[in-house]
C-alpha cells in the first residue's frame, strides 16, 4: 500500500542523499539552473559549480525544518520574482496557538498551500501539513521532495474497495491526529485543480475528514470538533491557463510529467497579483452538502476579482473597452496567433467564471 504520511526528523539526511544519487532529480535541477536570471549562471562552467554547492547545502540537511528552511528561501524568492504583489486578508484574525483546518479553492498544484504557509509563516504560526494526491507521488524523487515538506497523501485509488477505504481512512487518522496533536493541515476542496474557473468543494472530501470521527461525533458536529477555515486564493495571471484549457477541451489525460512540468511553470512563471483571503471559521451543524455550500459561500464571496477577470466577462457577455483594461487587453489578444478561437474562449471562461459565480450567489 502506498505511503501516506510525510517524512520524520529521522529519515531526512538519508532521503536527501538517495535523492542526490538518483539521476533524473539530478538532470531535473541541472535543466531549471535559471541562466536568464542570474548573471552567475551565465559564466561559462558555472552550471557545474552551482551543482556542487547545491549537492553539499543539501548533505547539511537532516530536519523537516532544516529542508523548510530551504522551502522558505525558494519561496520568498517566488514570490519577489514572480508575483507583482501578494496580499492577504483576515490573516491577522487567526490564533497562532490554535491548530486549522484549512480547506482552500485549488488553482495551482503546489502553490496555493506554498502561499497559505508563506502566509501563516510571517505571523511566527507554524508550517501545515499539506494533502496531495497519489498522482503526485508516483514519480519518486517528486514525491520524495514533497513529503520532505510535510505533504501527505490522499490515495484515492486501489485494487478493492477495501484497499481505497483503509487508504482514505488513514488520510483522515492522519489529520485527525495532526489537528489534535495542536498542529495544522491544508487539504484542497476538491480533488483537481479548477480548470473552469469554478471552485466547487466535493463532499466527498468533507466525508473523508470525518472517517477518523466516527466514533467521537457524528458529521453534523464536524465544526464543532476541527476549526475549519476556507481560503480563497486569487491569481491576476494564471501560467496554466493554456493547458488547462487543452485538458477540457481536447479530454486530454496529464502523463507523470505534465505533472512535474506543470508545477514548475506554475511557481516560476508570472502570476501577477495575488490574493490570498483566510475566511471566518466555518460554524453550525450540517450535513456534507450543506458544509460544502458554506464554503463555496466564503470562498466565492472572498474572491478577489482581477482586471483580467472583468475584462473577460464583460468580453464574453457584454460591452469591453480595451483602453479601460490595458494590460487584460494585452494579456487576451497576446494569445490569439497561438491558438483558435474556441481556446481563447474557453480561457476566458476560466478568468469570468468567478464573477458569475459571485453573480448567482448574490442572485444579481
Amino acid at each position: 500500500m502506498i505511503r501516506i504520511e510525510p517524512y520524520k526528523d529521522d529519515e531526512v539526511n538519508k532521503v536527501l542523499l538517495e535523492l542526490l544519487s538518483d539521476n533524473d532529480f539530478l538532470s531535473f535541477v541541472k535543466s531549471n539552473l535559471n541562466k536568464s536570471t542570474s548573471k552567475f549562471l551565465s559564466i561559462p562552467g558555472s552550471s557545474f559549480l552551482a551543482m556542487q554547492l547545491f549537492k553539499s547545502k543539501i548533505k547539511k540537511l537532516h530536519t523537516i525544518k532544516d529542508f523548510q528552511q530551504q522551502v522558505k528561501a525558494v519561496l520568498a524568492s517566488v514570490v519577489k520574482q514572480t508575483i507583482t504583489d501578494f496580499t492577504t486578508e483576515g490573516l491577522n484574525k487567526l490564533d497562532k496557538n490554535k491548530p486549522y483546518l484549512f480547506i482552500g479553492n485549488h488553482r495551482d498544484i503546489t502553490l496555493d498551500s506554498a502561499l497559505c504557509n508563506h502566509a501563516i509563516d510571517s505571523i511566527g504560526m507554524d508550517t501545515t501539513y499539506n494533502a496531495i494526491g497519489d498522482n503526485l507521488v508516483s514519480i519518486k524523487w517528486m514525491g520524495d521532495l514533497l513529503r520532505l515538506n510535510k505533504s501527505f497523501v490522499i490515495a484515492r485509488s486501489g485494487d478493492s474497495k477495501k484497499e481505497i477505504y483503509m487508504n482514505l481512512f488513514k488520510a483522515s487518522d492522519f489529520i485527525a491526529q495532526r489537528l489534535s496533536a495542536n498542529e495544522s493541515v491544508w487539504i484542497a476542496q476538491k480533488q483537481g485543480r479548477s480548470k473552469d474557473g469554478l471552485d466547487k468543494t466535493d463532499p466527498a472530501v468533507l466525508k473523508m475528514l470525518h472517517i477518523a470521527l466516527r466514533k467521537k461525533c457524528a458529521f453534523e458536529d464536524i465544526s464543532k470538533h476541527y476549526n475549519i477555515i476556507p481560503c480563497s486564493i486569487s491569481y491576476e495571471i494564471d501560467p496554466l491557463a493554456a493547458e488547462k484549457t487543452k485538458q477540457s477541451l481536447n479530454n486530454e489525460t496529464k502523463s507523470k510529467n505534465d505533472d512535474i512540468s506543470h508545477i514548475f511553470k506554475g511557481v516560476m512563471m508570472p502570476k501577477g497579483r495575488v490574493h490570498l483571503t483566510f475566511c471566518p471559521p466555518v460554524l453550525g451543524t450540517f450535513s456534507p452538502e450543506e458544509l460544502a455550500n458554506e464554503i463555496d459561500k466564503s470562498i466565492i464571496n472572498n474572491f478577489k476579482i482581477w482586471d483580467t477577470n472583468i475584462y473577460a466577462y464583460q468580453t464574453l457577455y457584454e460591452t469591453v473597452n480595451d483602453d479601460e483594461f490595458p494590460s487584460a487587453s494585452k494579456y487576451f489578444n497576446d494569445m490569439r496567433s497561438s491558438m483558435t478561437n474556441d481556446e481563447l474562449g474557453d480561457i476566458m471562461s476560466q478568468y469570468a467564471n468567478p464573477i458569475i459565480a459571485k453573480k448567482e450567489l448574490n442572485n444579481e
